[in-house]
């Protein structure tokens, strides 16, 4: 049973948890389990003294050519996955305001964090990974998913400051430095760049056994204290900035970045 692996994973009361989730390895493990059921689950074992979080992405930057999809917070669908959307409409959950990185939020976090968070850092000072990292029990819950979709790594970027963590990287899809919405245009600092690389942050961790994968079928899992993450993280961020780009030629976002802030 669903129930039963997460419980064996160490999801419990009282907790406060991020998840990333990938729903067709879920269904490889667990074929009855729809995403009503997992969302289900997981509220039954943290209950409502703990938190549950998704991202609710929809990246709505200002276009230079005029032709951007304005973020609507009740109606913009999430980009982030068909668990993070039935999230994002379910009972009792409620959604931030960023333009470019809502996140949609159940649980105690709900009394803390309201409907207008939009912090001019998305995923920095101000947003809802920066409410997390000062919680206590918190943790990261990987299902089906590695570190290249880990958002809690951009936070990581802007604390450790590495060299482009204020660098704008998607100025070659005509995009701008600016969130819009329904309620107007909102300028933007500390934006998220490409984010495959943080691969080599997730087999830093496993070659020197600070986390354990667990897999059941195609479903393979991590859960993963904000704790060490944030030691391990802002370290090995500051000493290993370089590792957080794609190889030279492949990736225009991090060949940006290199060339501004590493020639």
């Amino acid at each position: 049973m669903m129930k039963d692996f997460l419980l064996k994973l160490g999801v419990s009361k009282n907790q406060n948890i991020i998840v990333h989730s990938s729903f067709k390895k879920v269904r490889s493990a667990f074929p009855d389990v729809t995403q009503h059921i997992l969302i289900n689950t997981l509220e039954e074992l943290i209950e409502p003294s703990g938190s549950l979080i998704m991202p609710a992405f929809t990246y709505c930057f200002k276009s230079k050519d005029g032709k951007h999809k304005v973020f609507d917070r009740l109606n913009t669908p999430a980009k982030v996955g068909t668990v993070a959307e039935v999230f994002r409409q379910s009972q009792n959950v409620i959604r931030t305001s960023s333009p470019t990185h809502s996140f949609s939020l159940w649980g105690k976090i709900n009394s803390e964090i309201g409907y207008d968070n939009s912090p001019n850092s998305p995923l920095g000072n101000g947003s809802v990974l920066d409410w997390l990292a000062k919680q206590d029990n918190s943790f990261v819950l990987l299902l089906g998913t590695h570190f290249d979709s880990l958002s809690f790594c951009h936070y990581l970027e802007v604390k450790a400051k590495v060299p482009w963590f204020d660098c704008f990287p998607w100025d070659h899809l005509g995009k701008q430095r600016v969130g819009i919405s329904t309620k107007g245009e909102q300028p933007l600092n500390e934006v998220p760049g490409c984010s495959k690389p943080f691969i080599n942050f997730e087999s830093h961790l496993v070659e020197n056994n600070l986390i354990n994968i667990v897999c059941k079928n195609e479903l393979c899992t991590y859960f993963i204290p904000i704790s060490l993450l944030l030691k391990v993280g802002t370290n090995y961020l500051t000493h290993n900035f370089e590792k957080l780009l794609c190889t030279k030629g492949t990736c225009k976002p991090c060949d940006f970045r290199r060339d501004k802030h590493l020639s």
